[in-house]
């Protein structure tokens, strides 16, 4: 028997019980004015029945509005975030009394289904199996946020525990490596507040708080309301886990356990490994900070690697001792460029960690890689010098310089690999100005002008004037010559040029890594 029906049912028994005779009451009391009526002692048995008829229903009416009022009371608020966001009301009976889509993704993933009435644990299946039906869960972003919000922490800590497993099961059944990091909240008019100024759930604005409060004052709540919840648990598993062992660097939970991280807050559990297969993974980002370093994984002591958000782009942050001398490299997590890198020596000067000579490429090869970048012989060169070059005692670099035509080349070469760190060309032979005034103008006879000079740096870097930034053309006199000065950033790298003012050709240049 459904609510309505019991309500109906109740309501005229009610009604046969008490019949609704107002106004015959009334008349007879007018029509026995001034009559006494003697008092009996005995009630008659039909009045007795329909006493108890009318008290039966109505204990009966007052247990069933209860009983309804419980059924249809909101218990529990859970919240699963992926990207599509959905919301689960639920009762004290964990059935659902309501499934909301949070955004426009959890309208698709909600689209024919009606959760209404269900177990919270079954809806949960279901929901999961939408998510990998329609690829919004696989092997690139496998992570899942589940949030209770309930009052009674106990009873909203067991429901929470029960979606998780359901979550997982589903999960596995699908053979996905899930990550799946569940919370427990208590309902709160100011963290309800925050996610609806950014139009996320609550359980996603207590995630983005944690990160933020382990950070160090290094994130913003602004800057990271944007990510995935796969970016967020990578950025919050790598701030909250401290390794004991160097090869657990980055990793967090595991496939079979769970892990309860503490942090200002609630604890969030975190079972699985987010999934990294979007990114070059650690060992790429040791290696392209290695690399640019110049040394080799045997040489060095690996103190950190883990994820990071940084600048708008996720980023691996390497950090690695070599001798008295500490490195750290920011490396993009998609393209491996390095970001940026510090270098601190904390040692006497030329007090140990110098490499064996052994694992230097030596002085020809960093001849050779410096010829074959620019693109010239040796036997074409008037003179081609290497040499080690140090910094603090210890070798840094090779130091390659030659001369070609009216061209001199400076380079700087890897110790252990042929890697171009930077090199500058200059061109000693240019054509001389007849006369003129250094000036701003857009150009005269015998002057490219702003506009030509800029498209020479441009053409000769290989970079269209969309994609530079940061561009700035200075017209200047040298020697009695008309040069301008062309600085430019693109693609992470920071461009300066010296172009003939007459001819166009390009008298210097030098580029460098943005740091």
């Amino acid at each position: 028997m459904t609510d309505k029906e019991l309500e109906q049912r109740l309501e005229k028994a009610l009604s046969a019980a008490a019949p609704d005779d107002v106004e015959g009451v009334l008349s007879r009391c007018e029509a026995r004015k001034g009559i006494v009526i003697p008092m009996k002692k005995r009630t008659t048995g039909k009045m007795w029945k329909s006493l108890a008829a009318a008290c039966l229903a109505l204990v009966l009416v007052g247990g069933g509005g209860a009983y309804y009022y419980q059924a249809n009371a909101v218990a529990s608020v859970v919240s699963l975030d992926v990207n599509p966001c959905i919301e689960l009301k639920v009762n004290k009976s964990e059935k659902v009394l309501s499934a909301d889509p949070m955004n426009a993704d959890g309208a698709v993933i909600l689209e024919g289904m009606d959760l209404k009435g269900t177990k919270a644990d079954v809806a949960m299946y279901a929901i999961i199996g939408a998510l990998l039906q329609k690829g919004y869960v696989d092997e690139l972003a496998n992570s899942i946020l589940i949030t209770v919000e309930d009052e009674d922490a106990q009873r909203g800590e067991k429901l929470q525990a029960e979606l998780t497993a359901q979550a997982d099961a589903a999960l596995a059944n699908a053979q996905i490596s899930g990550a799946i990091l569940s919370q427990t909240l208590q309902m709160s008019s100011e963290l309800s507040a925050k996610a609806e100024e950014y139009g996320i759930s609550a359980g996603k604005a207590a995630l983005i708080e944690a990160i933020v409060a382990g950070s160090n004052g290094t994130k913003t709540f602004e800057s990271l309301v944007g990510l995935s919840i796969n970016e967020l648990n990578l950025l919050y598993s790598a701030q909250s886990f401290s390794p004991a062992d160097p090869e657990e660097i980055g990793v967090i939970g595991s496939g079979d356990s769970s892990t309860a991280i503490i942090t200002e807050g609630p604890p969030i559990v975190v079972t699985g490994f987010a999934s990294q297969s979007a990114y070059i993974g650690l060992e790429a980002a040791k290696e392209a900070a290695l690399k640019h370093a110049g040394l080799s994984a045997g040489d060095v002591t690996f103190l950190e690697a883990e994820y990071d958000y940084d600048d708008g782009r996720m980023v691996y942050e390497v950090e690695f001792r070599f001798g008295d001398t500490e490195y750290e490299y920011e490396v993009d997590a998609l393209t491996g460029e390095i970001v940026k890198y510090e270098r601190e020596n904390d040692g006497p000067i030329g007090g140990g960690g110098s490499l064996p000579s052994g694992d230097y490429i030596g002085e020809s090869a960093a001849k050779a890689a410096a010829l074959a970048h620019a693109g010239v012989k040796e036997s074409d060169t008037q003179y081609c010098n290497a040499w080690l070059e140090y910094d603090d005692g210890r070798p840094e670099c090779y130091e390659v310089e030659f001369m070609s035509g009216s061209t001199r080349y400076e380079y700087e070469i890897a110790l252990t690999s042929d890697t171009v760190l930077k090199f500058e060309s200059k061109n000693l032979g240019g054509q001389t100005a007849s006369s003129g005034n250094a000036g701003s103008g857009s150009g005269t006879s015998g002057d490219i002008g702003s506009q030509g000079a800029k498209q020479a740096a441009l053409t000769h870097a290989g970079v269209s004037e969309s994609q530079a930034y940061e561009l700035e053309v200075d017209r200047d006199w040298d020697d009695g010559r008309l040069e301008y000065e062309v600085e430019f950033k693109a693609g992470g790298m920071e461009y300066e040029y010296k172009i003939d003012g007459v001819t166009g050709s390009i008298l210097e240049y030098e580029w460098d890594r943005d740091d």
